[in-house]
């Protein structure tokens, strides 16, 4: 086989990859004005890793990740996946999105079409959490900084393309007061609670927001306006 041939495919064959570790990929004007004539739209979230408690060495000590995350009562990307399918649910009449309540098992998929088969028909939305920690906060003994990145990709299974990619999805405590707590409290179940859904509301509207940038159109990428 020509070496330029050889070429070509070692390329498409990193396309998932490359594909899944983008950081954005804007969901187009037609691919959203078609969202509500899907058949069904599968939100689905994977399952979050137990939170690194990061507390200082001389505060007293911290609980394990485990009672923090008893105490959470829920996983955070469940959360933020009921948030955004109730928001996007009500601002942009969606009555075709379905919350799969089971989380998927890690690692995240490639692609969309690495997906369950009965996630193929309509678009499958993924909602995924990582590096979900509390750290301290410096100048400010006992709290701890809340942190996550949340991610969130919308495809078609059947077909493996991506509509709408994004890592638009953080909280940071260290920036945000609303988002520390004291060590004493990560297993106190109400306040730890209200944090969490706090977060989740954030998240669900930056998440919105960013659904609803357009992806540029070739013509304006090229910065030459709307096409003739």
């Amino acid at each position: 086989m020509p070496t330029g041939h050889r070429t070509l495919l070692a390329l498409l064959g990193l396309a998932p990859l490359l594909a899944a570790c983008a950081h954005h990929v804007a969901l187009s004007a037609a691919d959203r004005a078609g969202l509500g004539q899907q058949p069904v739209i599968h939100v689905l979230h994977y399952e979050t890793a137990l939170p690194a408690v990061k507390a200082a060495h001389d505060d007293p000590p911290a609980p394990r990740a485990a009672e923090v995350r008893r105490a959470a009562g829920a996983d955070p990307a469940a959360l933020v996946a009921t948030g955004f399918s109730q928001l996007a649910g009500k601002k942009r009449q969606l009555a075709n999105l379905h919350r799969e309540p089971s989380p998927l098992p890690r690692p995240v998929a490639r692609t969309g079409a690495e997906l369950d088969s009965r996630y193929h028909r309509g678009l499958a939305l993924e909602l995924w959490i990582d590096n979900w920690t509390f750290e301290k906060v410096a100048g400010a003994p006992g709290q701890l900084a809340m942190r996550w990145d949340g991610h969130a990709r919308l495809s078609n299974p059947e077909s493996g393309r991506v509509l709408w990619l994004t890592d638009e999805c953080r909280i940071a405590g260290a920036q945000n007061r609303d988002y520390r707590i004291a060590a004493r409290d990560l297993t106190a179940s109400a306040k730890l609670r209200k944090m969490l859904a706090a977060a989740r509301n954030d998240c669900a509207r930056q998440l919105l927001r960013d659904l609803d940038r357009t992806a540029p159109t070739p013509a304006t990428e090229r910065g030459g306006g709307s096409p003739p």
